[in-house]
């Protein structure tokens, strides 16, 4: 009986989730990455930890199959769901020529003043189907140009996660559409490589990986490759998708719902069936799974955030009665949906009577009210969703989702499908078979407090009041780019 494997390998993890024929979880595992910050805005990662860390994940569900009574040779095909963005540059083999530049990585902000001086906004939202950001690999590939000359050598190729990782599994240069879209050089609004794309970041075509549509066979993963994982011969790679993509899939995510993905950061993702451009040149668009759909995008600050309170701020204390703090997330920058790189976490209203458990819950509320502000700007583009679907660690908070539900006024479901990326990399892996796959039932729903939402309504308004007046403070106390 087949049993399909998604693999998500994410910006601190990688994951891997064996499911059966009738979508039902036989195995997971995860392994752990780092993220190298040797600078400030700096973002790097070892490619070959992706790779690592993906056989690792892999080997051990293909030995719990085995523990279980399956064999590997169940194992009939593999697809994965990978951050987004993430650049590295490799020779014509594969062999990376430096670290991974993630997609949290911000050091190229003065080419990003350069390229927007060059060109308007509007110009390269049309051009990348999203903002030009120094978050872009748009930018930072002129920072190499500039400061790491020698890596781009004649021969070099620009490939990212999925790529780098198809590239070692089958020999071929491959990624998804989604993926793809997702990068400077394939435009979500038109098929193909963008002509003009190629010529201003100094690129030929072939240095870059041609791209399939999601569940589109990418070939037989190889047999070194597979003995690595203890797959069987002749196993088939699939074409998967970016994270939030494959998470919406997985989640079952369409209509009029969106789906709040709680990882490193917090994305929104709502389903468009026409490409949803932006006027204003803010919002970012990718192609999705389905072909002849797009998805809408927003990436903001998430549990990278948290990770930082429960690190350094001591636990313990109940709520103070004194008035809430304002805790402004921008850990690394503002990103969706005003992309203000300056911007800089910022903690307001502290007292004495203020406890460590008032910092985590305004820390959680800003996570929430930065939720909101990319559901409104969102609106005019795929509507307000009636539901809100929650994937990842926040969404098994006893907390989070209710304070999602009051600061935007609509129903939250805590989907009841567990790692949905991983899964959604598994439907595609499956193909048809995973159409008879049921979506598993919400674990949880939350419905708005009418008091805890005029509650919720007073503090935004302070949230949004404080981050608008700190807006000029954040640029005049930016660091000089390194």
């Amino acid at each position: 009986m087949p049993v399909a494997l998604g693999v998500d390998i994410g910006t601190s993890s990688a994951k891997c989730q064996a499911v059966d024929e009738d979508g039902a979880i036989l195995a997971f595992a995860q392994e752990p990455y780092p993220i190298a910050r040797p600078h400030e805005g700096w973002a790097e990662q070892d490619p070959e930890d992706f790779e690592r860390c993906m056989v690792a994940v892999v080997s051990r569900c293909v030995g719990a199959l085995r523990a279980a009574g399956r064999s590997p040779r169940d194992v009939s095909a593999m697809a994965l769901s990978t951050q987004a963005d993430t650049m590295i540059v490799t020779d014509g083999s594969g062999r990376p020529l430096r670290p991974a530049m993630s997609w949290m990585d911000t050091r190229a902000t003065v080419e990003h003043a350069e390229m927007l001086h060059e060109c308007d906004r509007l110009f390269w939202y049309d051009l990348l189907g999203q903002p030009l950001t120094a978050y872009s690999s748009a930018c930072k590939l002129r920072w190499l140009r500039r400061h790491e000359p020698h890596v781009l050598k004649p021969g070099f190729r620009v490939a990212f996660v999925p790529d780098f990782l198809a590239k070692r599994l089958t020999d071929r240069w491959v990624t998804d559409a989604p993926s793809a879209s997702w990068s400077p050089f394939h435009s979500p609004f038109r098929s193909g490589p963008e002509s003009e794309a190629l010529r201003r970041f100094g690129v030929e075509a072939s240095q870059l990986s041609a791209a399939l549509c999601s569940g589109e066979p990418i070939g037989r993963i190889s047999p070194v490759a597979a003995a690595r994982m203890g797959l069987r011969p002749g196993a088939l790679l699939v074409a998967g998708a970016f994270d939030q993509a494959a998470a919406a899939h997985g989640a079952g995510v369409a209509g009029d719902a969106g789906v709040l993905s709680c990882g490193t950061a917090w994305v929104l993702y709502s389903i468009a069936s026409d490409p949803p451009a932006d006027p204003s040149g803010r919002l970012c668009t990718c192609s999705h799974v389905r072909h002849g759909e797009w998805g809408l995008v927003l990436p903001f600050t998430g549990g990278s955030a948290y990770d930082w309170v429960e690190r350094t701020v001591a636990q313990g204390g109940a709520p103070s009665e004194t008035g809430a703090p304002i805790f402004i997330p921008h850990l690394y920058g503002g990103l969706s949906p005003d992309w203000h790189g300056e911007s800089r976490g910022s903690l307001l209203g502290l007292t004495l009577e203020h406890t460590p458990e008032d910092i985590r819950l305004a820390m959680m509320r800003g996570l929430a009210f930065e939720a909101r502000r990319n559901v409104e700007a969102a609106e005019a583009f795929a509507g307000r969703p009636a539901v809100l679907t929650m994937v990842g660690g926040a969404a098994r908070s006893e907390t989070w989702p209710q304070l999602i539900a009051d600061a935007i006024g609509c129903e939250v479901r805590v989907a009841g499908v567990t790692e949905a990326a991983c899964r959604g990399a598994a439907m595609l892996a499956a193909g048809d078979d995973a159409r008879a796959w049921a979506v598993p039932a919400p674990l949880r729903t939350c419905m708005p407090r009418p008091d805890a939402q005029r509650e919720s309504e007073d503090l935004y308004r302070r949230y949004i009041r404080a981050y608008e007046a700190l807006l000029p403070v954040y640029s005049s106390v930016a660091p000089a780019p390194r």
